[in-house]
């Protein structure tokens, strides 16, 4: 008799083949929910109950330096999404912000500051231009309890050195209009009034040159989620993490041969395939250990230069027995 579990992912093509069942798991079988990243990663972060979930690398590291019993959590190696919300940044035309080097200095808004994609702004920021966390002032843009930078801790106890300044989407929306925040990721849950000529585009090449540019500095692209098991699990039930890192090994083939724009590192505008390969490769997103070791080591980094993790936590340490080779 199978194992059944519950699981939650965010819609993504590389992982639709395990949704509608054309791969699945040996001997196990998964019950999925799927939403919007926010809303579950949120969820998680509450109650814990789902038993295997797509979840933010950096909200992960944190709850590792502040462990909790309901967030006792190990990680399988897949990385099925690319950090890319940092290419829909717009900025108010008289921020006098005409690339990214430009940011230094400025006020910058973001849904929250522990997110993923935050975190590896800040990378690619000091990777190629030297921008520090703190050479920025961050806005965030989810309010109340919806803010995960509040749920993990730092409302009252913010990272040492950094501007963090509470707002909502709405409020975020029109100090960014206003120019008194100067930049801002384009997902804020609010329309931006791009007719206005207020703001216009960080990147007008949708971000191409700017993850170019970052892989060719560090030999990788940034990682935006990550999966997790509860370890009760994995204890009970070692076996369940090789098969679960084979089944989305083997749903990712499956896509790649459904639709090639499943190769796609962008969100979206996958329109330029055989750039995107001859720039990234024919597999932009391997899984497992060996494979990511630079990555999780420049997370991991990059989230203890932030303020965010009191040390650098090695995230090998963090992955599944099972797999923790691969």
């Amino acid at each position: 008799m199978a194992l059944r579990l519950r699981a939650s992912f965010m819609p993504n093509p590389r992982v639709l083949p395990l949704l509608d069942v054309t791969v699945s798991p040996s001997g196990i079988d998964l019950d999925w929910e799927t939403g919007d990243a926010g809303d579950l990663h949120e969820h998680h972060l509450r109650h814990s109950d789902f038993d295997v979930f797509e979840f933010s690398i950096s909200n992960y590291l944190v709850t590792r330096d502040r462990p909790l019993d309901l967030w006792d959590w190990v990680m399988i190696p897949v990385f099925a999404s690319k950090a890319t919300l940092g290419i829909n940044t717009w900025v108010h035309r008289d921020a006098e912000i005409d690339g990214g080097a430009d940011l230094a200095g400025k006020r910058f808004g973001l849904p929250d500051y522990t997110m993923t994609a935050g975190l590896w702004m800040r990378a690619q920021l000091e990777t190629l231009w030297g921008i520090r966390s703190r050479d920025i002032e961050w806005y965030l843009g989810r309010e109340g309890e919806h803010s995960h930078t509040r749920q993990l801790g730092f409302a009252d106890e913010p990272p040492a050195g950094v501007s963090l300044t509470w707002s909502n989407p709405t409020e975020l929306d029109r100090l960014l209009q206003e120019g008194r925040v100067h930049a801002a990721f384009g997902s804020l849950d609010v329309p931006l009034d791009t007719a206005s000529g207020r703001v216009h585009r960080l990147f007008p090449d949708r971000g191409r040159a700017f993850f170019g540019d970052f892989q060719a500095a560090v030999g990788f692209l940034p990682v935006n989620h990550v999966v997790l098991v509860q370890r009760r699990v994995v204890e009970r039930h070692p076996w369940v993490a090789e098969a679960l890192l084979d089944a989305f090994e083997r749903a990712k083939r499956v896509a790649y041969r459904r639709d090639p724009t499943a190769a796609g590192v962008f969100r979206g505008g996958n329109d330029d395939m055989d750039a995107q390969r001859d720039m990234f490769g024919p597999d932009p997103f391997p899984y497992g250990r060996v494979a990511n070791v630079d990555m999780l080591e420049m997370v991991a980094r990059q989230s203890h230069a932030d303020g965010l993790t009191s040390r650098q936590i090695d995230l090998a340490d963090c992955i599944a027995a099972g797999v923790r080779d691969d």
